[in-house]
């Protein structure tokens, strides 16, 4: 049923940022920057583990820079 509320959600935004629902144009806006605050989030991380992996498959130090 969880599942069910989480894509009635993520359906609800999509119309919202479509524009197939009229809203305040700052909540429009706010919602862009949201996705893009995400993306960017997920690309930098996605780029963190890339070098954490290639680190580790080299046999370098994955964390040189933290005291263990």
């Amino acid at each position: 049923m969880a599942l069910v509320w989480m894509i009635d959600v993520v359906v609800i935004l999509v119309r919202v940022l479509g524009g197939r629902i009229r809203v305040n144009p700052a909540l429009r806006f706010g919602l862009w920057l949201v996705v893009l605050a995400g993306a960017a989030a997920a690309v930098l991380l996605l780029g963190i583990l890339l070098v954490l992996l290639q680190r580790g498959l080299t046999g370098q130090d994955p964390l040189p820079l933290l005291p263990l």
